[in-house]
C-alpha cells in the first residue's frame, strides 16, 4: 500500500531545480497521469528549420524536453500553463526503438505542431494505443527561463465510449472562435483525426483532435484544410474560405473506408498521348502514398482512363494500363509494398460523357479512379 501511495505523490511534485531537459538524449520522462514543473534554461543561439523543425518559426536551443510511453489503449490529456512569452510546440511520435537516432534521422511523426504567442493555457487531448511512444517539444525565446505547469491525465478505453478529443487554442474570449469539427458520416460520432490548416499566420499548424477551438482575428481566403484518420477516406480543401463570426461551425463529414469504394484522384495529370506523370500531380501523388501509410491494411486498385476515339481501342487500353502502373510505380518509390498495389488499364471502355462535347468533358473521360480492395 506505501508503494502505490508514493506512485501517486511522486509525479505531482515540482522540479525545484534547474534541470537540463534541453534534448532528446536529456528528456524528462513522465508518466501519463501527472503534474510537472518545468523550466527553460535561458539558452541562446538558433538550429536549422529543418526535419521535426521544418515548419517552426526560428527554432532556438532553448528546449524542453519531456517522453512518455503509453501502457494501455487510451486517452491522454495533455494541459500546459505558461506566463505570456511565446513558445512553439511539437508533439512527436516516435516509429523506432531507439528515440534519438530516430530524431536525427527525421524518423518521427508529427502528431501537433503549434506556436503560441500570448496563450495563457492549452489543452489537447490524444487517442493512444499500447506501447505507444511520445515526445513533446517546447520551443522557447532565447535567454526565456519562463516555467511551464504540465499536467497530464490518461483514461483506459473502457472509459472513452463516445468520447471526443477537443483542442481548445482560444486565448481571447472576445475575439470571434472557429469551431471545427471532425465526425463519422455514418455514425456522427467524433473521430480524431490529423488536421492541416493553411491559410494566415493565426491558424497555420497541424493539429490532432476531433474538436478544434480557435481565435480567428481576420477572414481566411484562399486557405488548405486537409484531414487524415485512420480508417477513413482522407479530406482535403484547396481554397478554402473561413468566415470571421462568433457562430461559425465547420463540420468535416469522413467516410468509413469500406471495400469496393472507388474514388477518383483529382489532380493527376499526363501528358498528351504518354505515360508520362505531369509535375502538377505530385501533390495528389503524395497525399495517396500518405493514405497507405496511415491505413496499411487497405490494398488499392488504380484505375486507368483515356479519352481516345473508339477506333484506338487496343492503343487506348496499353496507354490506360501504362499510366495506372506509372501511379503504382511512384508509390512503390514511396515505399508502399507492390502487393498492395494493381494497375488496371480500362482505355475508352467506361467514359463518363460517351460524346463529349467540350474539352471539360474529355478531362473528365481521362481519369485515374482508386477501387479499395481490402481492408
Amino acid at each position: 500500500m506505501r508503494t502505490f501511495i508514493l506512485l501517486l505523490i511522486l509525479p505531482t511534485l515540482a522540479f525545484a531545480q534547474q534541470r537540463d531537459f534541453s534534448s532528446c538524449e536529456h528528456a524528462l520522462t513522465i508518466v501519463p497521469t501527472g503534474n510537472y514543473t518545468v523550466s527553460f534554461l535561458g539558452k541562446k543561439g538558433l538550429i536549422p528549420s529543418e526535419g521535426v523543425f521544418q515548419h517552426a518559426k526560428n527554432p532556438g536551443k532553448n528546449q524542453l524536453w519531456m517522453d512518455f510511453t503509453t501502457s494501455q489503449k487510451g486517452s491522454l490529456t495533455i494541459s500546459f500553463l505558461h506566463h505570456n512569452q511565446p513558445i512553439q510546440l511539437l508533439i512527436l511520435k516516435e516509429k523506432e526503438e531507439d528515440l534519438c537516432s530516430a530524431l536525427k534521422e527525421q524518423n518521427l511523426q508529427v502528431i501537433v505542431e503549434r506556436s503560441i504567442d500570448s496563450l495563457v493555457k492549452l489543452e489537447t487531448e490524444l487517442k493512444v494505443n499500447e506501447n505507444d511512444h511520445y515526445f513533446i517539444v517546447l520551443l522557447g525565446v532565447e535567454k526565456s527561463k519562463q516555467s511551464i505547469d504540465c499536467q497530464f491525465h490518461f483514461l483506459m478505453d473502457e472509459e472513452m465510449k463516445n468520447k471526443s478529443w477537443p483542442l481548445n487554442l482560444v486565448y481571447n474570449e472576445s475575439i470571434p472562435v472557429y469551431h471545427l469539427f471532425i465526425r463519422d458520416k455514418l455514425s456522427k460520432n467524433p473521430i480524431e483525426a490529423r488536421i492541416v490548416l493553411q491559410g494566415s499566420n493565426e491558424i497555420n499548424g497541424i493539429y490532432r483532435a476531433s474538436d478544434l477551438e480557435m481565435n480567428m482575428a481576420k477572414k481566411v481566403k484562399g486557405g488548405l484544410l486537409r484531414v487524415d484518420a485512420e480508417g477513413y477516406l482522407s479530406a482535403d480543401f484547396e481554397n478554402a474560405t473561413i468566415p470571421m463570426s462568433t457562430t461559425f461551425h465547420d463540420t468535416i463529414w469522413l467516410n468509413p473506408i469500406q471495400e469496393g469504394m472507388l474514388a477518383e484522384l483529382d489532380d493527376v495529370y499526363f501528358a498528351a498521348g504518354l505515360a508520362t506523370v505531369l509535375e502538377e500531380s505530385y501533390p495528389k501523388l503524395k497525399r495517396l502514398r500518405d493514405f497507405l501509410i496511415l491505413n496499411p491494411t487497405v490494398s488499392i486498385e488504380i484505375h486507368g482512363h483515356v479519352n481516345e476515339d473508339n477506333d484506338k481501342d487496343i492503343v487506348s487500353m496499353k496507354l490506360s494500363k501504362k499510366r495506372a502502373q506509372k501511379v503504382v510505380d511512384y508509390l512503390v518509390e514511396g515505399g508502399i509494398d507492390p502487393k498492395r498495389l494493381t494497375a488496371i488499364g480500362f482505355g475508352n471502355t467506361k467514359p463518363i460523357y460517351k460524346n463529349p462535347q467540350n474539352e471539360e468533358e474529355k478531362e473528365a473521360n481521362r481519369r485515374v479512379e482508386i477501387l479499395i480492395r481490402k481492408n
